[in-house]
C-alpha cells in the first residue's frame, strides 16, 4: 500500500465526515411557534364616564424577551425553548387593553394609564398551570392637563387557570387575565372621572 492510495481513500472519508459535521452543526431544529393574545374585545371593560388611553407599559426585566416565561417553583423560572410571543409582552398587553377599552367618546374626559408589566407568565401548579398577570399602573390626565402627581397608583393582578400546561392554553388564559384586570381599571377610571 502506498501513501497515495491511503490518502485517496482517506480524503473522501474525511470530506464526508466534515460535511456531516457541518450539516449537524447548522441544523437549527424545529422552527419556533408564535403566540399572541386574543385582541378581540370581551365587552366587559367599557368605561361609561370617560375614555382610557394606554400610553406605555414597560416590561420588567424577565419579560423583555420574546420567550414565554414559566415559573416552575417559588424560586425557579425557565422559558419555553421553541415558543415565543409574537410581540414584546408589554405591547401585547397594551393592545389588548386598548381593545377592551375601545375608543373614547368625543366629549368624554380621557384618563391616561401607564406603568409596568411585572408578571406575564405561566405558573406551574399542582395538576396543571395558571396564567399570572401583574400590572403596576399610574392614572393621569392627558398631557395638556397633566400635573406631576398621578390621580391614582395601583397594582392589578389576575390569576386564571389554564386548560392545560401548554403555551397555547396559557396564551388564552393570559387573554382572560387581561380582560379581568381591564374591567377593574375601567371601574377605577370611571370613579376618577366623577
Amino acid at each position: 500500500m502506498t501513501n497515495t492510495s491511503f490518502l485517496g481513500r482517506a480524503i473522501p472519508g474525511s470530506i464526508l465526515l466534515g460535511a456531516l459535521s457541518i450539516l449537524c452543526g447548522c441544523g437549527s431544529g424545529p422552527p419556533p411557534r408564535w403566540y399572541s393574545l386574543d385582541a378581540r374585545p370581551s365587552g366587559t371593560a367599557r368605561p361609561s364616564r370617560c375614555g382610557i388611553r394606554v400610553e406605555h407599559l414597560t416590561a420588567a426585566g424577565a419579560l423583555s424577551r420574546d420567550e414565554i416565561l414559566v415559573r416552575t417553583g417559588p424560586t425557579e423560572a425557565d422559558y419555553y425553548a421553541r415558543d415565543r410571543w409574537l410581540e414584546p409582552p408589554g405591547e401585547l398587553v397594551e393592545e389588548k387593553l386598548a381593545a377592551e377599552f375601545g375608543p373614547a367618546g368625543e366629549s368624554a374626559p380621557v384618563v391616561v394609564v401607564e406603568g409596568t408589566l411585572r408578571a406575564f407568565e405561566q405558573v406551574d401548579v399542582p395538576g396543571g398551570a395558571e396564567a399570572h398577570l401583574l400590572l403596576g399602573l399610574a392614572f393621569r390626565r392627558p398631557p395638556a392637563e397633566r400635573s406631576d402627581e398621578p390621580l391614582l397608583r395601583k397594582s392589578y393582578e389576575a390569576r386564571v387557570q389554564a386548560d392545560e400546561p401548554r403555551p397555547a392554553a396559557v396564551a388564552r388564559a393570559l387573554s382572560r387575565a387581561v380582560e379581568k384586570v381591564a374591567a377593574e381599571i375601567a371601574a377605577d377610571a370611571d370613579r376618577l372621572s366623577k
